[in-house]
């Protein structure tokens, strides 16, 4: 049932209040600022055509961006760390080698990382908005953790 029309008023005080965090969010998982620009995009305008139907919009919002942003990425052959971030990025100097860290990383780990210290979601939440348990995130978190001490150490090493 596609339900009535969500009062743009509504969605758009959601978007005042999730959208940095949710494209700085997106931009740590796809590394790249355009992919995470259109897969939030995508999410809002998919939203307001949904209508009444959707009773959490932030919560639709982040789930929808996500699974959008994963679809984007597996049209893409690999990952590849970005040279640059466009200017007008609201980011700051240290963005770029922190997706260059999260390269190393698999994109459920990506996923995860970004939401828990980019999008300060719990693994509660985390494993709410991908799909699977807590437990997962906190595993996949782990793995991460444990990969980019490694790579941190190398790069120090070097």
């Amino acid at each position: 049932m596609m339900g009535g029309v969500i009062g743009e008023g509504r969605v758009e005080a959601v978007y005042r209040s999730v959208h940095i965090r949710l494209w700085r969010s997106l931009l740590s998982y796809t590394g790249d600022a355009e992919l995470a620009s259109d897969a939030e995009a995508e999410a809002f305008a998919q939203v307001l055509r949904r209508g009444a139907a959707v009773d959490d919009v932030a919560a639709w919002v982040w789930r929808s961006a996500f699974r959008i942003a994963a679809g984007l990425l597996a049209d893409r052959s690999n990952w590849t760390r970005p040279t640059r971030v466009d200017a007008s990025a609201p980011v700051d100097g240290s963005v770029v080698e922190f997706l260059g860290l999260l390269a190393g990383l698999s994109a459920q780990q990506r996923a995860c990382v970004a939401l828990r210290y980019v999008g300060e979601y719990t693994p509660a939440e985390i494993g709410e908005i991908l799909g699977t348990s807590a437990g997962t995130v906190r595993v996949q978190l782990n793995r991460a953790h444990a990969t980019l001490r490694h790579t941190i150490t190398e790069a120090e090493h070097a």
